[in-house]
């Protein structure tokens, strides 16, 4: 059963940042989406600010304002933010506080560990609630190394890269994994990252905090499970980061490890450089 939550954007639900809100704005099979809480945004629809298509998802200008209009409970708060740096913002604090004190847990795909934080951890074991790193990685020996076991799986394989970061790649996975299911095909996505973990795919592990060595046979793994388990008719892969970018090069790995044999390519002809400190 979904679990009632909202997602925490602090003012920035227009902005790229905000990828992992606009995934869940789109859709989320993991949770009951009551809305979005962002003081800028406020008494709009969430779905209306991303890309003009209501959805019924409003957005509150604090937590209290949520109780207060809604009348509803909560289970989770996802901060729904790539914040630079992977750090959260003081101000975002207090918002997580008042959330934790009214038995709200709090769901983050940062990089910093909001269980490392000892005020966070001491309000929480106060509170009851959960503080759930889902970016924090998995022990070694969880993990698994690639075997080959790829060459077993014969049913179609698409990767979704791009040639920049914060391109689409996971948004257009996921609306061609909804298309081909309208049009009457078994389609499967495999999730990268922590927002197609929090969109509720079954299939894939977190990319970015998972260790080097093992990223080849976790794209492996999930690829052949799904393949086991589901027999679809088309397999598509969530890839990361970006095929040209410096700042975090990726894409290979995907195509050999996953014995990937056909790519849909995502491109903005808009952006004509990668940004840097130089001068």
């Amino acid at each position: 059963m979904k679990e009632n939550a909202v997602v925490l954007t602090s003012g920035l639900l227009d902005k790229d940042f905000s990828k992992t809100s606009h995934g869940l704005i789109r859709g989320t099979d993991r949770f009951n989406l009551l809305g979005v809480i962002d003081h800028v945004h406020a008494g709009r629809d969430a779905g209306e600010v991303l890309d003009g298509i209501h959805r019924d998802i409003p957005v509150y200008e604090s937590i209290e304002s949520f109780y207060e209009a809604s009348g509803q409970t909560l289970k989770y708060l996802v901060i729904g933010v790539a914040f630079p740096g992977g750090g959260l913002p003081d101000e975002c604090r207090g918002v997580i506080i008042e959330a934790m004190k009214r038995g709200v847990s709090i769901v983050s795909g940062l990089h910093q560990r909001l269980s490392d934080d000892e005020e966070f951890s001491a309000i929480a074991a106060e509170y009851n609630v959960e503080l759930m790193d889902i970016r924090k990685s998995r022990p070694a020996k969880d993990l698994h190394f690639w075997n080959g076991e790829i060459y077993e799986v014969d049913t179609p394989k698409v990767a979704v890269l791009g040639t920049d970061c914060m391109i689409g790649k996971r948004t257009t996975c996921r609306f061609i994994m909804e298309g081909c299911r309208e049009a009457g095909l078994k389609a499967e996505m495999i999730f990268t990252g922590q927002t197609g973990w929090l969109q509720g795919n079954k299939y894939g592990f977190i990319l970015d905090s998972t260790l080097n060595d093992f990223i080849s046979g976790e794209i492996e793994r999930a690829i052949v499970d799904c393949y086991r388990n589901e027999s679809p008719d088309l397999i598509l892969v969530e890839g990361q980061s970006s095929l040209q970018n410096p700042y975090g090069p990726c894409g290979s790995e995907f195509i050999i490890s996953g014995n990937i044999k056909g790519v849909v390519l995502q491109h903005a002809p808009g952006r004509k450089y990668y940004k840097t400190k130089a001068p």
